[in-house]
């Protein structure tokens, strides 16, 4: 079952909402985009997870949105939810091999993605193929997990990758913003989100502990939850001390 397995996608939602595996729900999501007009927009979700970040953006933004992923149970997760939630006509879901987009050239007026770039190793590939399927002047607007200074031997954050067994190919801000120029990217920028989710992420680390046990519990185990709350209590840690760093991401291809 990939990196997301059922009962993962569970434990996540009870702590983020249904639909989300990271952090900040609709709010964040309208904050990546925020000054982009999606009325009627052309818009790919890369990595769209369970689905909530794409129904968000068709149904408050009126993007014509299409959610890609490389793992089944999320996708046929987000179809369930996307149903449920009266958006099937208006947002699809698409399962994908890792590599290059299945879509044309100059496809998509804006490509978006919610903290799940960090699963990719090749960044460099990525963001060619991103300004590929871009229309001329289209934007990508997204958000992922980069590495503060030093974070490659910050104890906390070795120790909740190894907690949570996921695979992290993280980079700096200043990086990724190299990267995204060299792949011809125009007007990149990058806004730093550590402080926004130092407050949030110990508030998710009480809620685990405290309120969120049981349900947690519920849907894994005790051993499992015993386990997530250390990693949860060590990914804190990596970000009040700035090894962690959200971080939004912007870029427009060239005319």
């Amino acid at each position: 079952m990939g990196q997301y397995p059922d009962e993962f996608i569970d434990r996540l939602h009870l702590v983020w909402g249904m639909g989300f595996l990271s952090p900040g729900g609709p709010e964040e999501v309208a904050a990546i985009v925020r000054g982009l007009d999606l009325a009627g927009a052309a818009l790919l979700d890369i990595g769209c997870g369970s689905g909530g970040p794409a129904m968000v953006l068709a149904r408050e933004k009126g993007a014509e949105v299409i959610g890609i992923d490389v793992e089944p149970q999320l996708i046929e997760r987000s179809r369930r939810l996307a149903e449920e939630a009266g958006l099937g006509g208006k947002v699809s879901f698409k399962l994908v091999e890792p590599g290059p987009l299945p879509f044309a050239a100059e496809r998509f007026d804006v490509i978006f993605s919610k903290d799940a770039l960090l699963h990719i190793p090749d960044k460099q590939s990525l963001y060619k193929e991103v300004l590929r399927v871009l229309k001329p002047g289209g934007v990508f607007a997204a958000s992922d997990w980069l590495a503060g200074e030093g974070a490659a031997q910050d104890a906390a954050l070795l120790s909740y990758i190894e907690l949570v067994g996921l695979d992290f190919t993280m980079a700096t801000a200043a990086e990724t913003a190299a990267a995204m120029r060299d792949a011809g990217f125009e007007a990149v920028s990058t806004v730093d989100r550590n402080a926004w989710y130092a407050e949030v992420s110990a508030r998710e680390v009480a809620a685990i502990e405290g309120p969120l046990r049981d349900g947690i519990i519920a849907v894994s185990s005790p051993e499992i939850h015993a386990r997530w709350l250390a990693a949860r209590r060590q990914l804190a840690e990596a970000t009040r001390r700035g090894a962690l760093r959200p971080t939004h991401l912007r870029g427009r291809r060239p005319l």
